[in-house]
C-alpha cells in the first residue's frame, strides 16, 4: 500500500492554492510531517485527499486507485481526516461520539466488537476516564484528543491529521504523537500530519514535506529537510540544526536580523 500524488492543482476561484503537487511512494507504516507557514496549502492538500475539495488537475492514488474517481463512501473506508475544528453533537458522551465515528463506515448496528474497539482507542489515547463525560464538559485540548480518537478508531489505510497538537500542552503533545505513532505502526497505516512545531516533527516523523505558497520545496528525511536553507527562507528565520545528547534533532530558531 502506498500513496502517490501527481500534478495536483487546486484553486479557490481564480486563486491557485496548490500548484502541481507531487508526492511519491509514501508507504504504509510511515509517519509523514507536512510543514510550512500559515496559508502554505497544508489544509487544502488534506481536504483534497479526503474529498472535501475537488482538484482541478492531477491524481491522488492510494494503492494504485485514484481517490478522486471513487465514491465518497468508498473513500471514507480508506481515508480518515481529522480537521482543525472538532465537530460532534455536544449532547453526546465521549464514548458515544467515538462510536458514532466508527459506525459511519461500518453500518449502524452496534456489535460488541464495536464497543471493544472504542474502549481500546480511548485507552490508547489515555481517554478512558473521560468516556462517559459529555462533550460540552471538555476542554479544548480534551476535545482535540477525542477528535484524534474519532479518526483512529476507524483504522483506515490513510490518516490525515491537521494540526493534531495545536490545543495541547507539552505533555499531551508528546503523549498523543507517541500514541498515534505506536498505533500506526501496529496497524500498518500511513499517517500524514500537519505540524507547526519543527522539533516535534523532527522527533516523530519519518519524512518531512515542506510547503510554501502551494508548492513543495523539499521532501525527505527530517535531518535532510530541516538542514536546508529553504527552511530559513520559508519561515523568515535563522535556524541551526543540532544533534542532542539523546541522538535526536533540535531546531534552534531566531528571527532574522
Amino acid at each position: 500500500m502506498s500513496l502517490n500524488i501527481s500534478g495536483l492543482g487546486v484553486a479557490y476561484g481564480k486563486r491557485e492554492v496548490l500548484k502541481d503537487v507531487e508526492l511519491k511512494d509514501i508507504k504504509r507504516g510511515e509517519f509523514v510531517g507536512l510543514i510550512g507557514p500559515n496559508a502554505s496549502g497544508k489544509s487544502t492538500l488534506f481536504k483534497s485527499i479526503a474529498g472535501a475539495i475537488r482538484p482541478h488537475s492531477g491524481t491522488i492514488k492510494l494503492n494504485g486507485v485514484d481517490l478522486i474517481t471513487v465514491s465518497r463512501s468508498a473513500r471514507s473506508k480508506q481515508v480518515a481526516y481529522m480537521p482543525q475544528a472538532f465537530g460532534c453533537n455536544a449532547a453526546l458522551s465521549v464514548f458515544e461520539c467515538v462510536l458514532l465515528a466508527l459506525k459511519q463506515t461500518t453500518g449502524w448496528r452496534v456489535k460488541n466488537s464495536d464497543l471493544d474497539r472504542v474502549s481500546e482507542i480511548l485507552a490508547v489515547l489515555d481517554l478512558s476516564s473521560l468516556a462517559h463525560r459529555g462533550l460540552a464538559q471538555l476542554s479544548g485540548g480534551q476535545a482535540q484528543m477525542v477528535a484524534a480518537a474519532q479518526t483512529l478508531v476507524r483504522e483506515p489505510s490513510l490518516v490525515l491529521l491537521d494540526e493534531p497538537t495545536s490545543a495541547l500542552d507539552l505533555h499531551h503533545q508528546l503523549s498523543i504523537l507517541s500514541s498515534i505513532r505506536d498505533f500506526m505502526e501496529q496497524r500498518n497505516m500511513i499517517v500524514l500530519a500537519a505540524l507547526h512545531d519543527l522539533n516535534l516533527a523532527a522527533q516523530f516523523c519519518d519524512r518531512l514535506i515542506l510547503l510554501k505558497e502551494g508548492r513543495i520545496l523539499a521532501d525527505g528525511r527530517p535531518n535532510n529537510v530541516l538542514g536546508l536553507e529553504a527552511i530559513d527562507q520559508t519561515y523568515k528565520v535563522k535556524t541551526n540544526l543540532e544533534q542532542t545528547s539523546r541522538n535526536t534533532l533540535y531546531v534552534d530558531a531566531r528571527l532574522s536580523a
